[in-house]
């Protein structure tokens, strides 16, 4: 069945080309974004038709100002992947029916979250040209369109919903949650894992970028005061760059292994997921393995 337009068709066993890659890409964010803002149009008016809230908008201006609001998950394996064309090599691989359902990625390349812009520019671009492209389209009564990188835990259903893709991630392995680096791949501390959040620019995202940031209590300093000391500097440093958000987690994989576990040891564990807090208990457990694979920094 085929779902959006017709495009270049990339040969098997040919390494893909990173400008035709993006050339294709930018086509098909074109085509998502109009279908995007008309389906939030119709969603928009639908809600007015049927349920609109008069009790409510009384106590507004009577011209407000309104936001639409649209949003973006897995953008570091969207970057990574592209990353992985444009400095590794990839060669897609098809099945049986013609379709590319693999990668074979041969050598290193640049991974978001580790302060490279060779890779954060291309995040940064990603945001840039999506927010633009929806513009394009006019909203429902001339409302304002706004982004996020904002995952909340659809990270988890989305990527079980996804295939292999040019970074590595296997097919329906968990995006990483909200603008977060995917797991494991923030090599070079915690600092650099946040700068690259950072070059993410907040006047293509002003619904928000989410960035969990999880740390253990050994890396922030052997006492409380040291700790709180350290992690007051962190967080100045991330928020002179115009960084937006930032969730914190201080503690140790083991701690919410052994709560998954024996929920009984930890009942009151209470972690940051993406944007909201939750009693990590309460999670379902494909969730809860999610959080616990994500990166815990352990060094600046």
């Amino acid at each position: 069945m085929q779902i959006g337009p017709a495009g270049e068709v990339f040969p098997e066993g040919v390494p893909l080309d990173y400008d035709k890659v993006a050339e294709s890409l930018k086509f098909y964010l074109s085509w998502m974004a109009k279908l995007y803002v008309n389906t939030m149009n119709v969603i928009h008016y639908m809600h007015d038709k049927y349920a609109y809230e008069r009790l409510i908008m009384s106590f507004h201006d009577t011209e407000p100002n309104r936001l639409m609001a649209f949003g973006v998950s897995g953008l570091s394996v969207l970057a990574d992947s592209l990353s992985a064309i444009k400095y590794a090599k990839v060669t897609p691989k098809k099945d049986e029916r013609g379709l590319i359902t693999d990668f074979v990625t041969e050598g290193d390349f640049p991974k978001f979250g580790n302060d490279d812009d060779r890779v954060d520019g291309i995040a940064a671009w990603i945001t840039e040209y999506f927010y633009n492209e929806l513009k394009k389209t006019p909203a429902y009564r001339g409302a304002k369109h706004t982004l996020s990188v904002l995952t909340i835990t659809s990270n988890v259903v989305y990527g079980k919903k996804t295939g292999n893709t040019p970074d590595g991630r296997r097919a329906g392995e968990p995006f990483a949650p909200g603008a977060n680096p995917m797991h494991g791949r923030g090599l070079e501390g915690a600092l650099a894992s946040l700068n690259s959040v950072a070059k993410i620019d907040y006047n293509f995202c002003r619904d928000g970028i989410s960035n969990t940031f999880s740390v253990t209590p050994g890396t922030l300093g052997s006492n409380d005061a040291e700790r709180t000391e350290k992690l007051a500097a962190i967080l100045d440093g991330y928020f002179s760059q115009n960084a937006h958000h930032l969730n914190v987690n201080v503690l140790n994989r083991q701690m919410l292994i052994d709560a998954m576990n024996d929920p009984t040891l930890h009942p009151n564990l209470t972690i940051r997921v993406s944007g909201y807090a939750v009693n990590f208990n309460k999670l379902t457990r494909d969730k809860q393995l999610e959080v616990i694979s994500r990166t815990f920094h352990d060094r600046m």
